[in-house]
């Protein structure tokens, strides 16, 4: 091949090679934190999910307040903590640049160079009207992170130097180490799998209450329970639960006038039905003590041994042994005559009796 053809080789694959760096450029921004987009995102998260809020707040114009980009925002550790947190990040400055990645449509977007998933219009507002609410004095100095709750409550200020000398950023292994012990204090928050189980959960549980499913919303509120933060969503089951097992005590009331009147079988399903009916609920652990009382007396024996005589009786029908089923039956009627079960046996009797 010759130098000239050599020379359009290269200049025809030129543009190619270009497209191929402008992809790689789209599709890895650099590192950085998750940041939110405002104080009302963070707050939602806050609440929802049951983490703290990292504020971190800085200007452009001196290395100290680059450092926290540089040194922190990029370390591999914080990196890996950071997503137990909300992160806000709050500079009314753009100097550092911006970056363009890909977006969710596949499209180039312009982001910011410090945190690419927001834009430096995000960190801009946020310094002019959040986080200046959390300084002391119109002296304050950054870089300065603040940690806190859903409230916009102060949990910890993590700085180094003081408002009247100015601030030296805080290394990233010392913000590391703080934010870990804020973990262990205040307890991880709910992973976004975690939320999304607890949300699909919570629309079940509307669903089976709308369609008077209170068995099935009660499971699917006891499912929330188990998360492993009290968020909002399970501070609401908590609550629903109550009110459910409110209306479960209601139905329960009624066994102390069925034992009154000697109804042992009533008492017997409505103990059984509170249990199946309200699962979890503190009243049906009432019912099943309940139901432990009631089994250790003479009638309620004779009644669940009739059951367990007239179920097997069905089986047996079911299977094409009328002779066995006949036995069973009759034994109903011969040992337990007082029970409800008798009067079923007698029906089934007779319809045997009838090739039925």
């Amino acid at each position: 091949m010759t130098r000239g053809a050599k020379t359009a080789t290269l200049d025809s694959m030129r543009p190619a090679v270009l497209s191929l760096l402008a992809g790689a450029a789209l599709a890895a921004p650099p590192k950085a934190p998750e940041c939110v987009r405002n104080a009302e995102e963070a707050h939602e998260i806050a609440r929802t999910r049951g983490k703290l809020i990292f504020l971190t707040v800085i200007v452009d114009h001196d290395a100290e307040n680059r450092a926290v980009i540089d040194n922190v925002f990029r370390d591999r550790e914080f990196l890996k903590i950071a997503p137990e947190f909300v992160i806000v990040y709050a500079n009314n400055e753009d100097d550092h640049g911006k970056v363009t990645v890909k977006g969710p449509d596949g499209k180039p977007q312009v982001r910011c160079a410090d945190c690419p998933n927001i834009e430096c219009t995000d960190h801009m507002i946020l310094a002019m009207n959040y986080a200046r609410a959390f300084f002391p004095d119109s002296n304050a100095r950054t870089p300065i992170h603040f940690v806190l709750n859903d409230k916009d409550e102060k949990i910890d200020t993590i700085m180094n130097g003081s408002f009247e000398q100015g601030f030296n950023h805080v290394p990233a292994k010392t913000v590391v180490a703080r934010l870990k012990d804020l973990l262990k204090k205040h307890g991880r928050g709910l992973t976004e799998e975690e939320y999304a189980r607890m949300e699909q959960d919570w629309v079940d549980a509307k669903a089976a209450r709308a369609r008077g499913n209170v068995t099935l919303e009660l499971e699917k509120l006891n499912d929330v329970l188990t998360m492993p933060k009290e968020v909002e969503g399970v501070r609401l089951a908590k609550e629903r639960v109550k009110e459910i097992d409110t209306a479960a005590a209601k139905d329960l009331e009624a066994l102390d006038a069925l034992v009154d009147g000697g109804k042992w079988e009533a008492a017997l399903e409505l103990v059984e039905k509170v249990q199946a009916t309200y699962p979890g609920t503190l009243t049906a652990a009432a019912a099943k003590e309940k139901e432990r009382e009631l089994e250790r007396r003479k009638e309620v024996k004779n009644v669940l041994k009739a059951r367990t005589l007239y179920e097997s009786a069905m089986k047996f029908k079911e299977k094409g042994k009328p002779d066995l089923a006949g036995k069973k039956l009759e034994e109903i009627l011969r040992r337990y005559p007082d029970t409800r079960y008798a009067e079923l046996a007698k029906t089934e009797l007779a319809a045997l009796a009838e090739g039925g």
